[in-house]
């Protein structure tokens, strides 16, 4: 009979440290794509599904990648049950309605150089888009993706290469300069100057 009130309180206790631990890093991914209130609601859905799940969650480092694999099942469920939620609102809206509200992205970051990032992102496909973003945004290893897409650390590499070469590709195609770009010139200019 003490044991299993000992296996509660095991279980009670590995729950906490992990919510402390990775609650603050689950709640700015979803920050990152969602407002506010969407996030929170999110990251409270992922811990929920910590708790139905424990025994399931691995241990350690791969913790944090098990809840970033939830985190990203969730983002992907709330979107797909938004764009149902705006198709159905557009079937009844009138005219006149107004545009779409503004990516989360948008919101978060405001100077025109990012909306520029923003738009050239928005291009990519959504695959290409999670890559860099885990990359770049969450700074998340080769490893750390290749555990959170479901794929190889090679794949994860080869992915996030892949991505980064669309993602320059739609930059470049914008009329931005790119960092290349903008090395060559001064480096020539200095060439011009020494001359």
């Amino acid at each position: 009979m003490f044991g299993s009130v000992g296996v509660v309180m095991d279980r009670d206790h590995r729950f906490r440290v992990l919510y402390l631990e990775q609650q603050p890093d689950v709640l700015a991914y979803f920050l990152r794509r969602l407002d506010r209130e969407d996030a929170v609601e999110s990251c409270a859905e992922v811990f929920v599904t910590l708790w139905r799940r424990l025994d399931q969650v691995p241990d350690g480092k791969d913790a944090r990648l098990w809840l970033f694999g939830v985190a990203r099942h969730v983002l992907r469920n709330r979107r797909r049950s938004s764009r149902r939620w705006r198709r159905l609102i557009g079937r009844y809206a009138s005219v006149g309605r107004p545009g779409p509200p503004p990516q989360p992205e948008a919101v978060v970051v405001r100077r025109a150089e990012d909306d520029a990032v923003l738009a050239a992102l928005l291009r990519l496909r959504s695959a290409d888009r999670e890559v860099l973003t885990l990359r770049l945004w969450e700074e998340a290893s080769f490893d750390d993706i290749a555990c959170v897409v479901g794929c190889s650390r090679h794949a994860a590499e080869q992915r996030y290469a892949r991505a980064l070469r669309r993602f320059r590709s739609v930059w470049d195609g914008a009329g931005h300069v790119s960092v290349k770009e903008t090395k060559r010139s001064r480096q020539g200019q200095e060439q011009i100057r020494e001359t």
